[in-house]
C-alpha cells in the first residue's frame, strides 16, 4: 500500500506522541540550497506533489520515525518545520535540478533546471491544449494576400514541416526570457526562462497552465564579456541539449494517440539587450550595426527609402564564416561561439522578437501609430477613421488581438500611400 493511499489515523492513535529524535546535523535556519539529506527531501516532495496537509505530513513522519530503528531521525520534527525550512531555501522547487557552468573568482556558478522534454510532457496534460493542437501547416489567402495568424500559418513553419521525415509534425518551441531579480532565490539576480509551444493557439498559449518555468541561467557580472557571453550559451546549451539528443524525433501523446514530433525551436521572446545576448551581436545602440537581425547601418535605420536590396539580414552561415575569419568586428558580433548555429531549422538573428510589455504593453504600439500618422490631414479617409478611432479606444481596449488587428489593416493601407511625407 502507498503511502498516498495509507490512512495514518488508523494506522496509529492519534493521541500518541511522536517518538523525539535529534534534528537532523545539517538543519539549520539561515539560507541554503540543499536539503538536509534525501530522505528530507522526499518527504517534502511528496508533501508538496500531493498536497498533503500539516496532519497527514505529521503522521508520515510518525510512522516512519516508529518503524525506521534509527537512533537519529532524517526527517524534521513535523511538517511545519520543513516547509519553514523549504521557505528559506535560497532555491524551494523540488522538482528543479542543478549544474555547474563556470566559476569566476572562486565562485561557482550554477544552472538550475527542469528537464525539457518533462517539460513539454507537463504542458500537454492540459485537456484544452491537446485538443486545440495544431500538427500542419495551414495556408489562408484573402484577396490573393495572405493572411498570418496562428504560428502554423507562417512561412518558417511550411518550411520547416518540408524538411522533417514523412509522417513526423512539427513541435514548435517559444521561449521567453527575461532578467529579474527573484525573491525565490534570495534577492538574488537570476534570469528565468520559460517555455511554451507555438502549436497551442494564442488564445490558450497566453492561459498560465501553457507555460513552463525551464530554469534560471546564472547572471555572471564579470569585466571579461566573452566570458560572460559563454557563460549564458553554455547555459542554453544544457537547456536545450535534449532537443540535440533526438536524432529521430519523440513520440508525445496527443489526443488520445502517440503522435511522431521533432521539436524545434521557433521564437525567443526578449526585450532588447537580451535579444542581443541571444544573438551575440554588440548591444551599444551607438554600434555600428545596431540591430541584431539585419546589416542595416545605424544612421540608415529610419531611412524609409532603402530598397528591399538595401537590407542584408544576418544569417548562421554569414555570421559563422566572420567569426571563423576573425573578422566579426565587421559585422558587429562578439567573438564567441553561437550557440544556435548548431540548431537546425532556426535563424537565430530572426528568431528573437519583442515581447509583449515592451511592444504594446509601455505604450510602443500607440507612439507607433502616432508616429506613422503626425499629418493627419494627408492621410486617406480610412487612415484618418482609423487613427482617431484608435486614439480614442486605446486607453479603453488594450488587448493584444485588437491592436494586432488594427495595426495590419494600418500598415496595409499606409503601403498604398507615400510614406516619405511623413518622414521626419
Amino acid at each position: 500500500m502507498s503511502l498516498e493511499d495509507s490512512n495514518f489515523e488508523n494506522i496509529l492513535d492519534s493521541s500518541e506522541k511522536p517518538e523525539i529524535f535529534d534534528e537532523p546535523k545539517n538543519l539549520n535556519t539561515k539560507t541554503c540550497t540543499e536539503f538536509p539529506n534525501d530522505a528530507y527531501k522526499d518527504l517534502m516532495l511528496l508533501v508538496t506533489k500531493y498536497k498533503i496537509n500539516n496532519k497527514g505530513g505529521n503522521e508520515i513522519i510518525r510512522f516512519f520515525n516508529k518503524h525506521s530503528n534509527l537512533t537519529e531521525s532524517p526527517l524534521p520534527k513535523n511538517i511545519e518545520q520543513g516547509r519553514v525550512f523549504m521557505n528559506n531555501m535560497k532555491f524551494s522547487n523540488l522538482e528543479f535540478s542543478k549544474v555547474l557552468i563556470t566559476k569566476y573568482e572562486d565562485k561557482d556558478y550554477f544552472l538550475y533546471y527542469q528537464n525539457l522534454i518533462q517539460c513539454i510532457k507537463n504542458i500537454l496534460t492540459v485537456p484544452d491544449i491537446t485538443q486545440n493542437f495544431a500538427l500542419s501547416y495551414k495556408n489562408y489567402e484573402y484577396n490573393r494576400e495572405s493572411i498570418y495568424s496562428e504560428q502554423n500559418t507562417g512561412k518558417w513553419w511550411k518550411t520547416t514541416q518540408e524538411s522533417l521525415p514523412t509522417g513526423s509534425k512539427l513541435l514548435s518551441i517559444i521561449l521567453y526570457s527575461d532578467a529579474t531579480t527573484t525573491d525565490t532565490l534570495g534577492k538574488s539576480q537570476l534570469h528565468p526562462i520559460y517555455i511554451t509551444l507555438g502549436n497551442i493557439p494564442i488564445w490558450c498559449r497566453n492561459k498560465q497552465d501553457a507555460k513552463q518555468l525551464l530554469g534560471y541561467l546564472p547572471i555572471l557580472e564579470a569585466a571579461n564579456k566573452d566570458l560572460v557571453h559563454d557563460t549564458f550559451h553554455k547555459s542554453l546549451r544544457h537547456l536545450l541539449e535534449p532537443i540535440i539528443l533526438l536524432k529521430d524525433g519523440i513520440d508525445l501523446f496527443i489526443n488520445n494517440e502517440n503522435t511522431w514530433f521533432y521539436p524545434r525551436v521557433s521564437t525567443i521572446i526578449a526585450d532588447w539587450p537580451e535579444a542581443a545576448s541571444f544573438c551575440l551581436v554588440y548591444k551599444s545602440s551607438n554600434s555600428n550595426l545596431s540591430c541584431h537581425s539585419c546589416l542595416v547601418k545605424r544612421e540608415n535605420l529610419a531611412n524609409i527609402d532603402l530598397s528591399v536590396n538595401d537590407v542584408i539580414l544576418r544569417t548562421h552561415d554569414e555570421m559563422r564564416k566572420h567569426f571563423e575569419n576573425d573578422t566579426q568586428r565587421s559585422v558587429c558580433i562578439e567573438s564567441v561561439h553561437n550557440f544556435f548555429w548548431d540548431l537546425p531549422n532556426i535563424n537565430i538573428y530572426l528568431a528573437t522578437v519583442p515581447d509583449r510589455m515592451h511592444h504594446l504593453d509601455l505604450g510602443l504600439f500607440r507612439y507607433q501609430i502616432i508616429f506613422t500618422c503626425p499629418i493627419k490631414s494627408n492621410c486617406t479617409f480610412f487612415v484618418q477613421v482609423l487613427y482617431n478611432f484608435v486614439q480614442n479606444m486605446y486607453g479603453i481596449c488594450s488587448g493584444v488581438y485588437f491592436m494586432m488587428t488594427f495595426y495590419i489593416y494600418l500598415l496595409r493601407e499606409l503601403y498604398r500611400i507615400r510614406l516619405n511625407l511623413y518622414r521626419i
